[in-house]
């Protein structure tokens, strides 16, 4: 057995919906559960917040996501499923404006699901749908729609009877919406719910509802879609040249690549046309087989090519500077195409509350781009073992698993939730599934875009999962999966799965909370495996059937675990103290976590780090803590030192060859 779950019916017919009358049936079951859900969420939430609010927002996500669940499964735990992670996070919300104390404003969530879809048209599909009509029917819409003409008008400038602009304008519409929603994907009514989200920034709470309950009731007209519609394609700017720019582009950021030589010179960047198929544009001349050997061979790079999406102002700079950084992630083709991924939050040059942020390298780090992306949350990069072929990028986050086809430009939400996320190792062969660990953990199915819940045995408890898989998964379906007992925030408990059949859970002493955990590469034969929460550490050696805390190097909340081709286990630690000072750093164990040595003593992770991730060239990406963003920091050569870009000297560091120094 490849797979988890079942995303069928009894019987072996796959549960889809229909596309023919599912806004009856969504409308239906809005009218049966929305009082309920209400009451359900006040129970949950207490006084103090609008639970209508937050029932309103469990049936957006339950709606934006509609086509990717199993219809067949009772609605009720779906939806009350979204609604009680969304009270928990309100719950957080307001445990931290407590804490913070009185007049603290508490960041904004990045935009949901149905906020995105909004977005999205307004900057690519929008554009694409109107550019795809009948030059005739887009000039007639933009008579009438942007430039207000009337009837009488646009009739004496086209030389016919005004009977018959009227049928050209319905044709021209009825053409628009069926591009826009062929582009999109999405149901008319998503429309209408996203145009009615953006009107409830504008009125009132009690309008926004109204016009989201008309919505999903069936009370809006065919004529009245197909308005808002035209609306949401070309109302929101301009027209010229026959297609449609919300806004105007700005011109595309360049490569960034800061001093990488020890007498401070920038290297240089050759400049690279936009506009293209994105293909990695620089190589390792040397074969593996000479690092291998010890030999590390001169490297030629040409600068990443810059970014050719829409650059959005007051989203945060260029450069990695400013960013703080979450993860690192390589490309599974990293030997060929050199690309990695960083992401993280922008903290300066961000005029909103949260302005999530995507880099990209194609010369292993020497230089990055900016990637001007839409909806991407500012979670981890995950990348499909088959990329580039497969070019999708996946990324999750706490409020849901997107994908991007487009390079990362466009991200469209996959599940109403996010959490943890772990992607199988067959995902590009048989086994298209990523685990999301938001309660009570689902599984989504690349092959038919459907997200099933994760029907463990035993069931668990726990309000949130974790996941990590075996290397070798597709031949011996191991599967480690971390959560909690009750209450909501309980111990940490850790089970070593069989597809979906686990071990009863046992505990991690000692600690509270959804545990993160980690498959060593060599798991299939050493049973090596990981396990951190907050400021505790566990190792595993019999697969993740048992664990036991293992001792950390200096005090600090675990940010980010890593694994290099040796084995060598990297730990990222951060400690913040109540007058705003920091520590922890990097840390580097060859013996599974016995012993440690700190790697870039001296420099600013000494402060503290975010994020580590160990390249397959050997070379180091870690992401110092700093209040406004520590940006990026790279190994170079073998003298142990860091930069703010990875070199293109000859002498980069060999695997495990990165200078420590060890902590007794």
């Amino acid at each position: 057995m490849s797979g988890l779950g079942n995303p069928e019916k009894p019987g072996g017919a796959t549960s889809r919906p229909n596309g023919d009358g599912r806004e009856e049936r969504f409308a239906e079951l809005y009218a049966a559960h929305f009082r309920p859900l209400v009451a359900f969420c006040r129970r949950q939430l207490g006084g103090g917040v609008d639970a209508e609010e937050v029932a309103q927002e469990a049936f957006l996500r339950a709606w934006a996501s509609w086509d990717r669940y199993a219809a067949a499964r009772p609605f009720w735990p779906w939806v009350s499923t979204i609604a009680r992670r969304l009270c928990i996070d309100q719950a957080r919300r307001q445990h931290r404006a407590r804490a913070r104390g009185p007049g603290a404003t508490e960041q904004l969530p990045p935009p949901e699901p149905d906020e995105a879809v909004l977005v999205i048209a307004e900057y690519e599909w929008a554009r694409a749908a109107f550019a795809a009509l009948h030059p005739r029917q887009q000039r007639v819409l933009r008579f009438r729609e942007i430039d207000r003409w009337s009837y009488d008008r646009i009739a004496s400038h086209e030389g016919v009877t005004v009977e018959s602009v009227r049928g050209s304008l319905k044709r021209s519409r009825q053409a628009l919406r069926a591009a826009y929603l062929r582009l999109a994907e999405w149901n008319p009514v998503v429309i209408v719910l996203a145009a009615a989200r953006g009107l409830g920034r504008r009125a009132s709470h009690q309008t926004h509802r109204t016009h989201v309950a008309a919505a999903v009731s069936g009370m809006l007209s065919d004529r009245a879609a197909n308005v808002l519609a035209v609306v949401v394609a070309v109302g929101l700017g301009t027209v010229g040249g026959g297609g449609i720019s919300a806004r105007p582009p700005l011109p595309p950021a360049a490569a960034t690549a800061a001093p990488s030589g020890k007498d401070g010179t920038a290297s240089a960047a050759a400049p690279t046309s936009a506009g293209g198929p994105r293909t990695a544009t620089s190589s390792f001349t040397a074969a593996s087989g000479a690092r291998r050997a010890g030999v590390a061979a001169p490297r030629r790079a040409t600068a990443t090519p810059p970014d050719d999406g829409l650059r959005v102002p007051g989203q945060g700079g260029n450069t990695p500077e400013g960013s703080g950084f979450v993860s690192f992630t390589p490309s599974p083709n990293y030997a060929n195409d050199h690309e990695v991924y960083a992401s993280g939050i922008a903290t300066r040059g961000c005029l909103t509350a949260q302005c999530p942020t995507l880099f990209r390298s194609t010369d292993g780090g020497v230089t990055w781009v900016r990637v001007w992306s839409v909806a991407f949350g500012g979670g981890t990069v995950l990348l499909p073992p088959a990329y580039p072929a497969d070019q999708r990028i996946f990324e999750i986050d706490d409020h849901a698993l997107r994908m991007s086809a487009d390079g990362g430009h466009l991200f469209r939400p996959l599940t109403p939730l996010g959490g943890h996320a772990a992607m199988s190792p067959g995902f590009s062969a048989a086994d298209r599934q990523i685990l999301v660990g938001a309660m009570p953990g689902w599984i989504y199915h690349d092959g038919s875009s459907l997200v099933t819940p994760f029907n463990l045995a035993p069931e668990p408890l726990s309000v949130a999962l974790s996941f990590a898989y075996s290397p070798s998964y597709t031949s011996d379906h191991k599967l480690i999966v971390a959560g909690t007992g009750a209450p909501v925030i309980g111990q940490s408990l850790v089970s070593l799965c069989t597809v979906a059949t686990c071990t009863p859970a046992k505990p991690l002493v000692g600690s509270v909370g959804t545990p993160s955990v980690l498959a060593s590469r060599s798991y299939a034969t050493s049973g090596l495996a990981y396990a951190w929460q907050q400021t505790r550490f566990y190792r595993s050696i019999d697969g993740g059937a048992s664990f036991g805390q293992v001792a950390l190097p200096v005090p600090g909340a675990v940010q980010s675990v890593a694994e290099d081709q040796t084995g060598g286990l990297f730990v990222a630690l951060l400690a913040t103290g109540a007058d705003g000072a920091s520590s922890g750093g990097v840390f580097v164990s060859r013996n599974a976590g016995t012993t440690w040595s700190r790697i870039g003593a001296g420099t600013a992770l000494d402060r503290g780090a975010t994020a580590v991730m160990p390249l397959p060239d050997g070379r180091l990406l870690a992401a110092p803590y700093a209040a406004r963003g520590g940006g990026l920091l790279c190994s170079g050569s073998d003298d142990g030192s860091f930069a703010p870009r990875c070199s293109m000297d000859s002498d980069a560091p060999m695997p495990g060859r990165v200078r420590t120094a060890v902590v007794r």
